[in-house]
C-alpha cells in the first residue's frame, strides 16, 4: 500500500513540475493572487526587498515578506495545511523528506538556471529524483590551520605532527565532524539508488571495519574522547594544535579570537586518513514553494526568475555572508576567505540525506565512536553491533 502510495504521488509531482515550467514565457497566465507571503529571516528580508519590488511593479502581486526568526517549519506544518501559510518559506535542506512526505511543498523546476547552481546544491533539495527547492547557500566543515605553522594545504602525516582538534562533545561524541575520516575508508552512512537518491539501506559495513580499527589505534592517539567546542578554540588559539576540523561557524570563535578574515589562518580541505577520498556532509538553505500557495506559478516565477539571479543571490551573500550555491555568485563572493576556503573544501562535500532514517543513526554511530576511542571492545566488533543496532532503529 506504502508502495501504490508514494507512486501515486511521485505521478503527481511529476505532472505538477510540467504545469509549472512556464518561466520565461512570453505571455504568462493571469494571477490568482494579488500576494505572495514569504516567510524569511532578517537578512533575507533585507536581501530580497529588492526584487520583492521588482516583482510587484511587473506582475502586480505584492510581495509580502514575514519576518520568522529561528526555524518555522513546525509552524509551516500546521499553517500550510490551513490556509494561513506562506506561499514560499525559506528553510534548510534537511527537511525536505518529511515536508514531501508530507505533502507540504510542490515541485520546482529551474528551467534553464538548474545548472547555475552548485551541483551539490540541486542534490540537496532532490527527492525522489524531483527537486523541491531552488538553493541558495552551501555549508560544509573544512580544515581550519594556524598559517605561520601549516602554510599549504597538508597531508594526514602533516597533521599528526603538527595536531588537530575534533570536538567530541565532551565523550557524547559527533558523527557529523568524524565523516569525513571516516568516509575517506570508504564507509558512508547510505547508499544510493542508480538515480543518486539515498536509500535507507546502510553502507558503513563498507570500510567500516577498517575505520574502527584506525579509530582503535591511531585515532586513540589523535582524537581527545572528551574534548569540546571549547576545548578546541583553546586549542587552536593558543596554539596547542595547529588545526582544527570545523565550520564557517568558528568565525569569531574565542571571543574573536579565531578570525578567519586576518590572514593568520587559512583554510584547507580535509586531507585523506584512509586513502579514499574524504567526503563530509553539506547542508544548503533553500526556497520552498507550499503545496498550499495562493498561486503556485507566480509563487515559482518570483523565486526562480526575480530570486534565481546572480545579482539577486550576491545581494543575499552580502546580506547575510552565507556561502552562495549559486555558481556566478559564488565567483562574485570568492574575494571572501571564508567563501573561497569553505567553498573550495566542499567541492565533492554530498548532501546530509535528507530521508526519515537519518534520524535513527546519531545516537548509536557517536556512543560506537567513543566507545572504540575509549577502547571498551574489539573495534570491529563494536561497530557491526552499531550497523545491527541502527538497522533495527530503522525498521522502528
Amino acid at each position: 500500500m506504502k508502495k501504490n502510495m508514494r507512486g501515486a504521488f511521485a505521478a503527481g509531482a511529476i505532472a505538477l513540475t510540467a504545469m509549472l515550467t512556464f518561466s520565461g514565457c512570453a505571455s504568462d497566465p493571469k494571477p490568482t493572487t494579488d500576494v505572495l507571503d514569504i516567510w524569511v529571516d532578517k537578512l533575507e528580508a533585507v536581501a530580497l526587498e529588492g526584487s520583492a519590488a521588482k516583482f510587484e511593479e511587473e506582475t502586480g502581486i505584492k510581495i509580502n515578506l514575514v519576518i520568522k526568526e529561528g526555524d518555522p517549519i513546525e509552524d509551516f506544518k500546521v499553517a500550510g495545511p490551513a490556509g494561513e501559510g506562506p506561499d514560499v518559506i525559506l528553510g534548510a535542506h534537511d527537511k525536505v523528506g518529511a515536508l514531501v512526505a508530507d505533502g507540504l511543498v510542490a515541485p520546482i523546476d529551474l528551467g534553464s538556471k538548474k545548472g547555475d547552481f552548485r551541483e551539490n546544491a540541486i542534490a540537496a533539495f532532490t527527492y525522489d529524483s524531483n527537486l523541491y527547492g531552488m538553493p541558495y547557500t552551501i555549508e560544509n566543515i573544512a580544515l581550519v590551520c594556524n598559517t605561520e605553522k601549516v602554510p599549504s594545504q597538508p597531508t594526514w602525516e602533516d597533521l599528526k605532527g603538527v595536531g588537530v582538534a575534533l570536538s567530541l562533545n565532551g565523550g557524547t561524541g559527533d558523527p557529523y565532524h568524524m565523516y569525513s575520516i571516516q568516509t575517506s575508508f570508504g564507509s558512508k552512512v547510505f547508499k544510493r539508488d542508480a538515480d543518486g537518491n539515498y536509500t535507507s539501506e546502510l553502507d558503513m559495513a563498507n570500510g567500516g571495519a577498517e575505520f574502527a580499527n584506525w579509530l582503535a589505534t591511531e585515532g586513540a592517539e589523535v582524537l581527545d574522547p572528551e574534548s569540546t567546542w571549547d576545548s578546541s578554540v583553546a586549542a587552536l588559539a593558543d596554539g596547542t594544535k595547529a588545526c582544527w576540523i570545523t565550520g564557517p561557524w568558528a568565525q569569531g570563535a574565542g571571543d574573536g579570537a579565531i578570525d578567519l578574515k586576518s590572514g593568520a589562518y587559512s583554510i584547507y580541505s580535509i586531507p585523506s586518513v584512509g586513502g579514499q577520498d574524504s567526503v563530509q556532509f553539506m547542508g544548503s538553505r533553500g526556497f520552498y514553494i507550499s503545496s498550499y500557495a495562493t498561486d503556485k506559478l507566480y509563487a515559482q516565477k518570483f523565486v526562480v526568475d526575480y530570486v534565481g539571479t546572480e545579482e539577486v543571490q550576491t545581494a543575499m551573500f552580502e546580506a547575510g555572508g552565507r556561502i552562495p550555491a549559486h555558481k556566478a555568485a559564488f565567483e562574485a563572493a570568492s574575494e571572501d576567505p571564508i567563501v573561497k576556503g569553505f567553498g573550495a573544501a566542499g567541492v565533492k562535500a554530498e548532501p546530509m540525506p535528507a530521508i526519515p532514517a537519518m534520524a535513527a543513526v546519531w545516537s548509536a554511530w557517536g556512543a560506537t565512536e567513543i566507545a572504540i576511542l575509549q577502547k571498551k571492545g574489539d573495534p570491529a566488533e563494536l561497530w557491526t553491533k552499531m550497523i545491527a543496532d541502527i538497522e533495527a532503529a530503522i525498521a522502528g
